[in-house]
Order: structure tokens, then sequence, then C-alpha cells
């Protein structure tokens, strides 16, 4: 069909909004439509301004059924659907069993007028309209004003459309009146979810896809950008193609791409996978930020900070997801075991300097490394003579390819303040592993075949075994109880908000090796302040101190019980260290990179440093 952009149509020969037809959604889109609404209401309730306050206190999906139109998902600011495990809060659980369906042909079925005109913007080449409405005084449904509640008071509403036909109207409630500037940044970030769900529905639709990676591809959208192009790009080393995203940030006012996923073959059948952030005016510092997120965190943690340093600052920044954060990160054979630490520091970090070296020859690499991700490449520069020894292999001398590490709340051995690891129950003898207990793994202090067929442990699964929790932590309430400190103790981000816990929960939290975690136990456990290599063969902190002479700038969490403050300064010590910087910020674990205002400080600080190397 095609479209023109002239819509003064002369004459009486337009079609008028309430003479237009609106057709059933189509069996196989409804099909698998069902299987991603949740993430319409769960991405529209996660929305937030530039301010980082949330925009909506609820959302409903009216979804298109037959001849009829019926709310059929629904989710709230104050307990996500998923997370909670109902079906909502209270006050859209009630307003859900109060509503009907509606003809669309009901005179006073307003979301059937919007949906109309949608149809006509469209056909004109235009996204839909973004409604705005007082509950108060417009009805959006029959009998409206029976059915709100205190915190129903102004309702934002946008049709969808996949594969040109319209399949609904999304609705965010929120009890508190917009601005003019509110209203024109809702305008700009809808008409981007828009475009979102138009894509990702279509394309997965049509592909007969994967319906989790659809919710994910909704539910991580950047609302604050809109995309001008997306493609997919070829890398002579993998045959999966890769993402290319061109966009423009509304928020950074930038034109910016974004790359994913690179991937890198490193050991034994094992990759890594690269995201690549790059603005379209780059600074002149001739640097590369390497992002590597931390332990049982995938890379997505570390997308706040590889904005903020790409799109305010200039960089070209790479997001690391380390071998066994996701399945493209395994062997193809589907042949996977249990990995260490070792094979972080001594294989997969040295396999993306040589892959980021062979592209950007001209550059100089920084690492910004959270927790985990900031010990690896300090302990692989401390520890290089002795690593390459060992392996008897040639290895990127790190001196050659960085300029500096940004370690963030980077521990130099582990001394943690919080239960977090179930410590009080290892002490006592607990077994964390089928037939072998804590002590004796611990205490061998030799590599230990691992009898068990456990070869990594979800994060969810070992927060409820420590805890005793009997079912999923979805099942709790945004209100977590004492008996949940220990979790608390691990996000430390006392302004967390449901729709960012949902966020952690669904796509941070993975899977780690149980090799690794048993280092981090040892190093716990052992009272003599230090990190060593799974054999037993390498004092990482030792080496470190004795040997790193790279520049480091270390952040730390002023109530982070993870890492508390005495296990990063340390590193202030080492005496060949250059450029030693360290800063304190009042957050806890995770919340120092998640909260938006503690990572304005942090980058601020960061691009002032490494500007300087």
């Amino acid at each position: 069909m095609t479209k023109f952009n002239n819509t003064d149509i002369l004459n009486g020969l337009m079609v008028e909004p309430e003479d237009v037809h609106i057709f059933p959604v189509s069996q196989p889109i409804y099909n698998f439509m069902e299987k991603v609404w949740s993430s319409f209401v769960n991405k529209m309730v996660g929305l937030t301004f530039s301010s980082d306050k949330h925009i909506f206190d609820h959302s409903v999906f009216e979804a298109i059924s037959g001849n009829e139109l019926k709310i059929v998902a629904s989710a709230t600011h104050f307990k996500m659907k998923e997370m909670i495990g109902k079906k909502s809060s209270k006050d859209v659980r009630e307003f859900m069993t109060k509503t009907k369906a509606i003809s669309l042909d009901d005179a006073d079925n307003e979301s059937a007028r919007i949906i109309r005109k949608s149809i006509l913007a469209f056909s004109h080449s235009k996204r839909p309209e973004v409604e705005i409405a007082n509950l108060r005084e417009t009805k959006i449904h029959p009998n409206i004003k029976a059915l709100l509640t205190s915190t129903m008071r102004y309702a934002v509403g946008i049709p969808l459309i996949v594969k040109e036909n319209p399949i609904g109207v999304l609705w965010g409630i929120r009890k508190e009146k917009l601005t003019e500037a509110q209203k024109e940044e809702i305008i700009q970030q809808l008409h981007t979810l828009f475009d979102v769900i138009e894509y990702v529905v279509g394309l997965e639709v049509d592909r007969k896809g994967d319906d989790y990676f659809a919710r994910k591809n909704i539910e991580k959208a950047d609302t604050t950008s809109v995309i001008h192009h997306l493609l997919y790009t070829t890398q002579e080393t993998q045959k999966d193609p890769i993402t290319s995203i061109i966009a423009y940030s509304h928020s950074y006012k930038v034109m910016y791409r974004l790359d994913a996923s690179f991937l890198i073959p490193t050991a034994d059948g094992y990759s890594v996978s690269l995201k690549h952030f790059a603005p379209e005016d780059m600074n002149d510092t001739k640097k590369i930020i390497l992002m590597i997120p931390g332990f049982f965190c995938r890379r997505s943690v570390m997308d706040k900070l590889a904005r903020e340093m790409s799109l305010n600052y200039g960089y070209r920044v790479f997001a690391m997801d380390m071998r066994g954060r996701s399945k493209y990160t395994l062997p193809k054979n589907g042949k996977s075991s249990s990995w260490t630490l070792d094979d972080y520091i001594q294989d997969d970090f040295p396999a993306v300097l040589e892959w980021l070296h062979k592209h950007y020859p001209d550059s100089k690499i920084v690492v910004m490394g959270h927790s985990m991700g900031g010990m690896i490449p300090r302990f692989y520069t401390g520890a290089f003579e002795k690593i390459k020894a060992l392996k008897g292999i040639d290895l990127p001398n790190p001196y050659n390819y960085l300029s500096g590490i940004v370690s963030i709340t980077s521990p130099n051995y582990v001394n943690l303040a919080s239960q977090i690891m179930g410590m009080d129950l290892i002490r006592s003898g607990v077994k964390l592993i089928s037939n072998k207990t804590i002590y004796d793994t611990i205490f061998n202090l030799a590599q230990v075949p691992l009898s068990t067929a456990v070869n990594s442990i979800d994060l969810n699964k070992l927060f409820r075994f420590i805890l005793n929790l009997h079912s999923s932590l979805r099942t709790f309430s945004f209100s977590m109880s004492t008996k949940l400190v220990n979790l608390n103790d691990f996000i430390g981000y006392k302004q967390i908000t449901p729709p960012e816990w949902y966020f952690f929960v669904e796509d941070v939290f993975c899977e780690e090796s149980v090799k690794v975690l048993l280092q981090f136990i040892r190093s716990q456990i052992s009272h003599e302040k230090s990190f060593w290599s799974y054999d037993g063969s390498i004092n990482y902190t030792e080496e470190q101190h004795n040997n790193l002479e790279l520049p480091v700038f270390s952040v730390v969490g002023t109530v982070d019980k993870i890492v508390p403050a005495d296990s990063v300064e340390s590193i202030m010590e080492a005496p060949k260290v250059k450029k030693k910087k360290i800063e304190y910020y009042d957050q806890g674990h995770l919340g120092i990179i998640f909260h938006q205002e503690t990572v304005k400080k942090i980058t601020k600080e960061a691009d002032k440093w490494i500007r300087n190397l």
C-alpha cells in the first residue's frame, strides 16, 4: 500500500475517523501478543522522566479481541505483576474485575475512537497521537468514575499497531497532573515505545520467535532515544548477525550507534560477548572504555555507566559478558563445565584485549569494572608474569594495551560485612554442594574435582537456599521483610524502585560458576586478606600489591556491606601503582552503579582522571 504524507485532502475525499473499520487482530499476532503483553505494561510503569522519577503509577493494556476491547494486562509501580506473583495490585485488580469487554461499536468506547484516529494517522505514515486525559472529566470506559481509585486521576494512552493493524491501546495512569514539559517528554518516549513494540512483535511473529527474548527486548528498550536505523550486520569471526542500531538520544541530544553482540572466542569452546556504544562525535582522548560487570551479574548492569561515558563524554564503550552469562558464550556442543575466576582473568580478559587492539590499534583501553569486574584487570596485570609462565603461551602485555583501571567497589580480598553468602551457616558446616561440605572444599586449598553435576548456581536459587525461601523471589512484594536483609545488602540501593528491582531480578542477575563461588568463599574464610587462584598457585592480592604499576581510580561505597571500604582501600598502599585516586559515595554495592545521580558523579570524576592519563 502506498502512503502519502499530505493530510490536507480537500473536497471531502478523506475518510472521517468515525467511519474507519477496525479489523479483529489476526490469530497468529494475537497468540504471540498474549505471551508478551505483560512486557507492555511492565515497561510502561518502568518509564522515568529525565529527572529519574517514575512517570506512571499504573498501566493497563486494552487489547482488540474479536469485535471488542478488553483489559488483558496490568502492572503497577508499587508491585509489579511478575514480581509479586499476583495478577495485579489491589487498585488495578479491582479495576480489572469491574471492567468488562466493550464492543468496538459502542458510542462510549473512547479507546475505539482513539484506535480509529491511529489508523488514519498510520495511513499517512505518522505515528498515532498520544492521548492525555483527565479521568474525572473524560470517559475512556463506560462508567469510568465508578471504577477509579484515589491514585487514578490522569491517563496517557497510545494505540499500538503491528504489521499495519491496530492491536489495542496501552494506558499509563498516574495521580499527579502533568506539566507541559513532562507531556512533551512522555510523547517522545511513548512514540519510541510504539516503534519498539511494532518492530519486535512484528519480527518475532514472522519468524515464530522466542517470546522470552521479545519481552526482554521490549522491557530493556531505551525509550529516551528514537531509532533511525535498525540493521543486522556481519562480523568475520562469527556466524550470528549483530544487531546494529543508529539512534538519537533525547536525553543526551546526540546521535549514537549501539551494536549487540560481538562474540569473541576464548578457550575450551567458550566465548565472551561485547555490546558496543559509539557517539557520533568522539572525544580526542584516543581511549576506549571496556566495562566488566561483577559477580552474578550480566553486562546490562553497566548500561547507565556505559551511556553516560559514551553519550555524555564521547568515549567508545564496550560492555563485556564473560563466559556463561548467555547461551552465546557457552560451547556450541552444549558441553560446559564449571569454570573459575582464573578463566575470566587468564583467558576471557586477554582475548578481549587482543580483539580490541586488533580493531582499534591506535587506541588504548581503560577498564571500568564493578566488583569482580574491577578485580579481573588488576589481578591480570599484577600477576601477568606469573600467569604467562604458568600457561607457557604469549599473552597480551597489559602495559601495551591499558592506560588505567577504574574499579568500582572492587575488593582486593573478600571481607563481607553482611551474611550475604550465608557465612554463619557455612561456618557451622552447612553443605552448599551435594556430598561436599564447604569446609572440605575450602580448606583443602588444592584443585578439587567436583563430583556433583552442578556446574553453576543461579543467584535467585542461591538466595532461596541461604534464606530457606520456599518459592521464587517473585512471590514477595516489593516491601521486603527483614528476612531478606541479605538480599537488600547485595543490592545496596536505598532508593530502588519496584521497576528497577524487577530489572535486577529479570535481567541483571544470572548464574555463576560453583568454582568461582568457592574462590570467593575461601577468601572470606581464610583470615589472611588474600585472594588465590583456584589451584592455589597464585596469590592474586599479593602479586597485585607487589607488581601492579597501572594507574588506578578506586570507587568506594560507604554503605557497601558486600565490599566494605577496608577491602578496597588497600590498593592505595600498593607501592608501584601510579596516579592513584580514591573517591567515596554514599551508596551500597549495586546501587552505586544504578543510582543515576551517583553514576553522573562517578563518570564525571572518571572522565577528568582518564584525560590526565
